[in-house]
């Protein structure tokens, strides 16, 4: 069944069982997708299958009108099961979303081959360099951390020179991946590889000032990209509409629920079922995922009920979306590793479930973004008068 655009509460659901119902599969492939250092070619098909990256393109081009949060909540099913595969489809889906704040002559050249446009983004390191030429830039540099890279037809690049940070688009013909760069103890089947670009050509259109990560003052391209597409998710800002929180929740719950699936039922002399401690770590574990689902999706709805209204988020707001990111990392890690405690020595196999996504969610928190002591401060420094990013850490 294939949905059309301009959708209500039933696509959202409809798109959901479709998510569920790739859960046995992503299930089964979890292990191969850890050994192959990448999501397999069968998963991203299912995906595209699904319509599931269709919910980050803009209806203009074949996407469909659900909330920005149906996509995390399609991450938070992924990852119960493999968040790698939770990480890349989160990050595809918001390129996808991503791409309705440049100009139309870019929308239209990267989604000209239809609305499952797969892409990756990177950040060239210090020593990369672009310089503005006739008709566009010249881009070179090294850059890590390219999620997703192996299925992508396009990257997002954002590269430091001397006229300051610009981001940039490139085809799949203009970078090239480096095969075995990807080796981590964490999201190892993300492929994150690193990726090498060589004075490549990006003509004018593909190329702007990026976003800070929180947008303080109001985003130029916000008005635009409304005016082009009229969609709900473009009357709030970006910075509060990206939340890849939910791989750690989605980790996190997916591990409490395979302890519970091996503990149930072990009742009896000695059985871990009817101690106490098992039993309040599980339930501290499940309402501490709970509460970071409930605080990532009401962040959500509260910032496009701003944008409805035609006001803009509060320095207050803002911050405090930055704080709960932090938060429900913190409340993940907590309950993966209260899960993590109770396995056993069969948790420690290699080829055990809980060991994987105890690593994995440890691996979805470690950007600064994920940590709760960086992430709240601009929070407590704008409720106490003080500048919210003058940060001393």
């Amino acid at each position: 069944m294939s949905i059309q655009s301009g959708v209500d509460q039933a696509a959202r659901e409809e798109l959901l069982k479709r998510a569920a119902a790739l859960a046995p599969a992503l299930r089964q492939r979890a292990q191969a997708t850890e050994d192959a250092s990448q999501v397999s070619q069968e998963t991203m098909q299912d995906i595209i299958d699904a319509e599931l990256v269709r919910i980050g393109t803009p209806i203009k081009f074949g996407g469909l009108d659900v909330d920005v949060a149906t996509m995390y909540e399609v991450a938070m099913e992924f990852s119960r099961s493999c968040p790698s595969t939770g990480w890349v489809y989160v990050l595809q889906a918001l390129h996808a979303y991503w791409m309705g704040f440049w100009s139309m002559e870019a929308q239209e050249e990267v989604f000209a081959d239809g609305p499952d446009m797969l892409s990756a983004s990177v950040q060239l390191g210090v020593k990369s360099e672009w310089r503005k030429v006739p008709g566009g830039y010249r881009v070179s540099g090294h850059g890590k951390f390219a999620s997703g890279c192996d299925h992508s037809q396009w990257m997002f690049v954002v590269a430091p020179g001397q006229e300051g940070i610009r981001q940039f688009i490139l085809p799949r013909s203009d970078y090239t991946i480096d095969a075995g760069s990807w080796d981590v103890s964490g999201l190892r089947g993300t492929g994150s590889k690193d990726v090498l670009i060589e004075d490549a050509f990006v003509p004018e259109h593909r190329g702007k000032i990026p976003r800070p990560p929180v947008d303080f003052e109001r985003d130029p391209d916000l008005e635009r990209a409304y005016g082009y597409h009229r969609q709900r998710r473009y009357l709030a800002p970006m910075s509060t509409l990206q939340d890849l929180t939910c791989v750690a929740i989605g980790g996190a719950q997916g591990a409490a629920e395979e302890l519970i699936a091996r503990t149930r039922g072990t009742s009896g002399s000695v059985k871990s079922a009817d101690s106490t401690m098992v039993q309040t770590q599980i339930a501290e574990a499940t309402v501490e995922v709970a509460a970071a689902r409930s605080m990532l999706l009401e962040d959500m709805e509260v910032a496009q009920r701003i944008g409805e209204a035609g006001d803009y988020p509060s320095i207050e707001h803002l911050t405090a979306h930055l704080r709960n990111r932090g938060y429900g990392c913190k409340l993940s890690v907590q309950a993966v590793n209260r899960i993590f405690d109770l396995g056993g020595a069969r948790s420690l196999s290699t080829k055990d479930p809980l060991q994987r996504l105890h690593r994995d969610v440890h691996a979805a928190t470690h950007g600064p973004l994920g940590n709760f002591n960086i992430a709240s401060q601009p929070y407590a420094r704008a409720v106490l008068g003080l500048d919210p990013l003058g940060l001393r850490l």
